[in-house]
């Protein structure tokens, strides 16, 4: 439902918007949960408790069990876009990386011991 993946990725705030939409659909699956118990399913009480506590937290910062700061709908889309930045950036070094371990490419150990070729025209591999 899209609850679990903005919940586990540490997220200390949440848009406006969806801070209204997890309290109104938690607040749906306590009244399914409590029609369900008045009908004696108590399966289905436990399926859709399960379901409006998974809105209730995606409210909640995970780390420290407090509530998320709200902020408005403008600066939740620019702070996931950082963020979606941020993985991208990390995502195109970890490729960067495996290509160059791929490709048998290794820093050097001093890389100030590089030394660019300082004479005339090179030599093509002839003898001087």
């Amino acid at each position: 439902m899209g609850a679990s993946d903005n919940s586990m990725s540490g997220k200390t705030w949440i848009g406006r918007s969806r801070h209204a939409f997890c309290l109104n659909m938690a607040r749906h699956w306590e009244v399914q949960q409590r029609e369900a118990l008045e009908s004696g399913n108590n399966e289905a009480a436990e399926r859709y408790r399960l379901w409006g506590l998974g809105f209730l937290l995606e409210t909640e910062d995970t780390n420290t069990g407090k509530a998320k700061r709200i902020v408005s709908d403008t600066a939740a889309a620019r702070l996931r876009a950082a963020e979606d930045e941020a993985k991208q950036v990390a995502a195109d070094a970890e490729h960067l990386a495996a290509l160059k371990k791929k490709l048998g490419i290794t820093p050097r150990a001093n890389g100030s011991a590089y030394r660019p070729f300082r004479g005339g025209l090179p030599t093509l591999g002839k003898d001087r």
